[in-house]
């Protein structure tokens, strides 16, 4: 029975790979910003070399690290989709975790609330940054959002973002998160930033405590 169960895990995996597209630009806000975004993020899809954000920001980045965003996932299950392809020559440029509908969303730095609303692909979403705005976080399929969670809010690692679920684009049958991360490039549009692959910069809770993080 094993080989069968198996192939199931993996036929699921690309059930999301295939129907996990590119993030949109976030929803306007009841006071919109200045300059509405008419582009997705990361228009090229293309990621640069880490030598562009500068040694000091990755080396802040790998020494804070990033809390595994979704309460009792493992990090060795986390499959590394941020190179699958997407419709119209796209890439991913993310993460797909999975997790049983419902499962605590978690912040995976300190930082701030940037956006909480909904778009077509991403379905409920929260964008957030961290405390230095040199990276903003986007988390996409919420099922819902945290009572109270709004636009503006302190938020600190491990507080409740949402709970995952499949609103978006999402397979109705396959709830995950999807999970993006961007450098920064103009704090006047923190949506339209370099995409950076999360996953060598995830640490378990565990492990950051060990380290002194958490």
């Amino acid at each position: 029975m094993r080989p069968l169960a198996s192939a199931g895990i993996a036929a699921t995996f690309l059930l999301v790979l295939a129907a996990c597209a590119p993030i949109l630009p976030p929803p306007a806000l009841a006071s919109p910003l200045p300059e509405v975004p008419a582009e997705s993020p990361a228009p090229s899809g293309v990621a640069e070399p880490l030598d562009i954000y500068g040694e000091a920001d990755i080396a802040r980045l790998r020494a804070t690290g990033l809390l595994v965003p979704v309460k009792g996932a493992l990090l060795s299950k986390i499959e590394d989709s941020f190179d699958a392809p997407r419709d119209g020559g796209r890439r991913h440029d993310a993460v797909d975790i999975l997790a049983p509908r419902g499962t605590p969303i978690l912040a995976a730095i300190d930082g701030t609330v940037l956006r909480v609303g909904t778009n077509a692909l991403g379905g409920n979403v929260v964008w957030m940054d961290d405390t230095d705005q040199r990276f903003v976080l986007y988390y996409a399929h919420l099922d819902r959002y945290a009572r109270g969670i709004k636009q503006g809010d302190p938020i600190t690692r491990g507080t409740v973002l949402g709970y995952v679920g499949t609103t978006g684009n999402a397979p109705p049958d396959v709830p995950h998160l999807h999970f993006q991360l961007m450098r920064i490039t103009d704090t006047k549009k923190w949506w339209n930033g370099t995409p950076l692959n999360p996953l060598p910069f995830l640490m378990s809770s565990a492990a950051l405590s060990r380290v002194g993080l958490d």
